[in-house]
């Protein structure tokens, strides 16, 4: 399992709607071979050491069942899906993506 996690930084005037259409493009990544689960988080200016500047930052969590999976999405539907944003918000946002691997969980009633 790992988790391919979109660090999103959306303009103040593009918010709302950004925040309208998110749900569903989650949706949409989620119907993905392997995807399954989501989270969006907010995250704080301050606690990133960066100045308010009216934009909002969230990020979003993909629980993906394994390499091969995200390897597949990356190849033949991120360029869509990525294109999708981009075609409705243009220079309102910034997207920038990483990718986490699950070495353990403790504490926690999680099926890994």
């Amino acid at each position: 399992m790992l988790v391919y996690e979109v660090n999103l930084e959306v303009k103040e005037e593009a918010k709302f709607a950004f925040a309208g259409w998110l749900p569903g493009h989650i949706d949409q990544m989620l119907k993905f071979e392997g995807f399954k689960a989501a989270q969006w988080f907010f995250r704080n200016h301050e606690e990133e050491d960066r100045e308010p500047n009216g934009s909002q930052l969230w990020t979003i969590q993909y629980i993906i069942e394994s390499k091969d999976n995200l390897e597949t999405y990356l190849k033949r539907h991120a360029p869509k899906m990525r294109e999708e944003a981009i075609a409705k918000f243009g220079d309102k946002f910034s997207a920038t993506r990483r990718v986490l691997h699950l070495l353990s969980v403790a504490g926690a009633d999680f099926d890994v």
